[in-house]
């Protein structure tokens, strides 16, 4: 079987919500980072066999993002395209997707990669409204205009939370905040220990920052104004220096146990992208890979214990690969909540002597969390680090709504 390996990534900054990226489309969003991913590799378009995107928040102003981010790029209409979800894990599965693809010899070179624009998440009308609206102008049934009243009116991203699972099966879930609280609940952690791995992940990503550890990945993204020149946006939005565990332990908790604004993951925008090939391909052009992407595996649980995922995918992938968690120079576990980070790192078997190796420039909770971006844009910043360190094995793991995980392994040789 081929080996496959990663041969560029790249990012943008990751925006607030409603902030600096909130006007920029996604997919201008998808079309940076896929032109600047291959740019990094010396790879033309044109040679590019597919591209694999996600994005959890996909609308009716984004169909099919993968496809419609390589047409944004300019590139060659011949090029086919294909959107995943797979929730807060897409951005690490489509990587796995890709590297399906060169392993069984279907493709040589792709870009795979994720993009959200939670600021551009539509609001909705449930498709059954159309029972009620009599067509118009010719138009049969079901089209038309709607002249009827007393309508749900949906915001997609807290409504997609909710309908992530069944409600017969599973009850309701209003966020995915409520498997966290479960986390703290069966795995005794405390307020004090959310709030204090909130802290230390701001500090790890001002501190990243400060010292030019991420200007390398990230690419700048232009934003039109009404007057005048763009603003370029080159740094993420969300890390906070100011953050002290004063502050933090001030917040009210959200559903009334240890989660609270300050020590959960935040709604943003971002996208990117890695290039994909096996070493052979990477050898005949004549490009140094980042890593061998050396194993990846997902796992399912019941959506209200979704967390107990990421303890189970990364046992899977270390007993796939015969490596052991102790071989891990480095662990990134998406921080969609402190405390269920926390409750992920005792599963595994990863005690607070270990902890200086986890999220070691800051994660969800300090960088932020483009849902469908996510996993693309830990890997983009894992692959950096692990050539500054000289690392050699390294992994992520996410969990995601409807009670979903993932793990990688990446290997530096």
């Amino acid at each position: 079987m081929k080996e496959v390996v990663i041969v560029s990534g790249v990012r943008t900054p990751v925006g607030r919500y409603m902030g600096a990226l909130k006007t920029i489309e996604a997919y201008d969003l998808a079309a940076l980072v896929m032109n600047a991913a291959v740019e990094r590799a010396g790879v033309d378009p044109a040679d590019v066999d597919e591209v694999i995107f996600g994005q959890a928040y996909q609308n009716g102003e984004y169909v099919n993002i993968a496809r419609m981010g390589l047409l944004t790029a300019g590139w060659p209409d011949t090029i086919t395209g294909v959107t995943l979800d797979r929730r807060c894990c897409t951005g690490l599965d489509v990587v796995r997707f890709a590297a399906s693809l060169i392993q069984s010899g279907d493709a040589e070179i792709v870009v795979a990669g994720g993009v959200e624009s939670m600021s551009n998440a539509e609001f909705y009308l449930p498709g059954n409204i159309k029972w009620g609206v009599g067509g118009t102008g010719g138009m049969p049934r079901g089209h038309g205009d709607l002249s009827i009243w007393g309508l749900r009116f949906y915001d997609r991203i807290q409504r997609a939370r909710v309908m992530s699972q069944p409600e017969y099966r599973f009850g309701v879930l209003p966020s995915m905040m409520a498997w966290a609280e479960t986390a703290a609940e069966v795995e005794q952690i405390s307020r004090e220990a959310c709030d204090q791995w909130a802290l230390e992940s701001h500090q790890k990503a001002c501190a990243a920052i400060a010292a030019g550890k991420f200007s390398e990945e990230i690419i700048p993204v232009p934003v039109p104004q009404r007057k005048g020149d763009p603003i370029l946006v080159t740094q993420d939005e969300n890390p906070r220096s100011d953050t002290t565990l004063a502050q933090l332990a001030k917040l009210k908790p959200v559903l009334g146990g240890v989660c609270t604004a300050g020590n959960s993951s935040t709604e943003n925008d971002g996208a990117a992208a890695v290039v994909v090939t096996s070493r052979e391909k990477a050898e005949a052009l004549g490009i140094e890979p980042m890593a061998t992407f050396k194993a990846c595996v997902v796992a399912g649980d019941d959506p209200r214990h979704a967390y107990r995922t990421v303890a189970v995918a990364a046992d899977k992938v270390l007993r796939k690969t015969g490596a052991t968690i102790e071989q891990m120079e480095l662990i990134e576990i998406q921080e969609a909540f402190a405390a269920q980070v926390l409750a992920d790192l005792k599963e595994m078997g990863v005690g607070p002597d270990d902890y200086g190796k986890v999220n070691v420039n800051g994660s969800g909770i300090s960088l932020g969390h483009p849902i469908a971006a996510t996993g693309t844009r830990v890997l983009v910043s894992l692959l950096h680090e692990m050539r500054r360190r000289g690392t050699r094995m390294a992994m992520e793991c996410i969990c995601g709504g409807g009670g979903l995980g993932i793990a990688g392994i990446l290997e530096r040789k």
